[in-house]
């Protein structure tokens, strides 16, 4: 029997906004991102666990406006002059590994240049520990916006969704198997079903209880 060839050309990661699964769960903060630059301020705080889509909500935001991303433990000095150059700073997974006068100083400019500032991270940021009460007194500026993990309910449709766009057919006891096993994140979910869809042309099977265990063990 010929092998069937697969061509594992490099994924590069999209982040457009008709990709970004809409729900409860993240409807307020998909709509300000949506709404912009009708803002009722300048600097906005979105905040929730991994894989959450917070990434990828900066990254349709940067498609409508000039910004910097920049994911904040690999902030310095030299983001002051590079962020003078755009309209809007992204401070992506922010978990208080900026020096504090340096952030302070980010957002003074900010304010000075009318620019806009964006700051994802895993809780509120007034919820973290400062020791700089000017910077904990900016964060109160913030507008706050969070997001939870995908339902179950959800995570059936995105699965769903996806296995129909592939054309993969698959069970309801596979698809409850998955659901009850797979990390509960949009980008985890996604990569799943990519993987599994080369599994299956790669070993020229059907999709079985046998493989999807494989895959997610892969991905883990």
């Amino acid at each position: 029997m010929s092998q069937q060839l697969i061509f594992n050309f490099p994924f590069k990661k999209t982040y457009l906004s008709q990709d970004f699964y809409v729900s409860k769960n993240n409807f307020n903060a998909f709509k300000l991102i949506e709404s912009w630059p009708q803002w009722p301020s300048r600097f906005i705080n979105i905040f929730g666990p991994k894989g959450c889509g917070k990434t990828h909500l900066a990254n349709i935001l940067s498609s409508k406006i000039r910004s910097l991303i920049i994911s904040a433990n690999k902030i310095d000095n030299s983001v002051i002059g590079d962020y003078k150059t755009k309209e809007c700073l992204i401070i992506d997974n922010f978990n208080n590994d900026i020096e504090e006068n340096l952030l302070y100083s980010i957002i003074n400019l900010a304010l000075q240049d009318n620019k806009y500032l964006i700051i994802s991270s895993p809780i509120s940021l007034k919820k973290f520990k400062i020791k700089l009460k000017d910077l904990n007194s900016r964060f109160t500026s913030f507008i706050e916006v969070g997001i939870d993990l995908p339902t179950d309910d959800l995570i059936k449709v995105i699965l769903t969704k996806n296995f129909s766009d592939k054309q993969i057919s698959i069970s309801k006891k596979n698809i409850d198997y998955i659901l009850n096993n797979i990390d509960r994140s949009y980008e985890k979910i996604n990569l799943f079903s990519n993987s599994i869809d080369n599994f299956s042309l790669e070993k020229a099977k059907p999709i079985n209880l046998q493989l999807i265990k494989d895959v997610l063990k892969k991905i883990k």
